[in-house]
């Protein structure tokens, strides 16, 4: 067996339990639509911890980034408005093709229980799971073409955990590309993790407060 058939090996035995758990987890979706709440929270728990007991990742070296100065947090930023606009560019496509399906997975929050998974599989647990997933471990930097294809497939593995539809597919991996240019770019995957996060933080944060005050009148 020759060194690049030992590359391979690894990035197979690396990534085939989270690709399972990701079939799994479109499957579940696409027969169970009305628990995506659930189902959400069980993928996101499951890789969460399945990445924690392989150290794939580390919260403490997690916070241990931020003290990285100005470079680490100008990357954070760089990403999160390339991110952004990313956003802004695909909520224009929807309003150009307003008649196209999304197939967005939608989380009903009707209770306090699904509150609190509601919180933590689209706030606490995707920057981790998602960062760690989709681009650390998904993307391989063994030469130039490896480097494209796996990151195209990482960007497509991103958009089948967001949507089922060949629209709404699109428009994930729009998403997806600041996040794997970042990563590339840097070799960081805290630098995504973080900015992640805070836009995370940022979005869903005000869907909560939302749901509060929808709740309090």
């Amino acid at each position: 067996m020759n060194w690049d058939e030992r590359i391979d090996n690894k990035y197979i035995k690396l990534n085939i339990f989270p690709i399972i758990v990701e079939v799994l987890f479109v499957l579940a979706c696409l027969l169970l639509q009305g628990y995506f709440i659930y189902i959400n929270f069980l993928f996101y728990i499951v890789l969460a911890i399945y990445f924690l007991l392989r150290e794939d990742f580390s919260i403490q070296e997690w916070l241990d980034s931020f003290k990285g100065g100005k470079n680490f947090w100008k990357q954070v930023a760089l990403t999160i408005l390339f991110f952004c606009l990313a956003f802004v560019f695909t909520n224009i496509l929807e309003n150009m093709f307003p008649y196209l399906n999304t197939g967005m997975i939608n989380l009903k929050v009707d209770n306090w229980l699904k509150l609190v998974l509601f919180i933590s599989s689209t706030i606490v647990l995707p920057p981790i799971v998602e960062e760690v997933f989709y681009r650390k471990n998904l993307t391989s930097f063994k030469n130039r073409k490896i480097l494209i294809l796996t990151t195209l497939f990482s960007i497509l593995a991103y958009a089948l955990e967001h949507t089922y539809a060949i629209w709404g597919i699109f428009l994930c991996m729009i998403w997806a590309l600041p996040l794997s240019i970042s990563y590339i770019k840097t070799k960081n995957i805290y630098v995504t993790i973080t900015a992640h996060f805070i836009c995370n933080v940022i979005v869903n944060g005000i869907v909560v407060v939302k749901i509060f005050n929808f709740w309090l009148h």
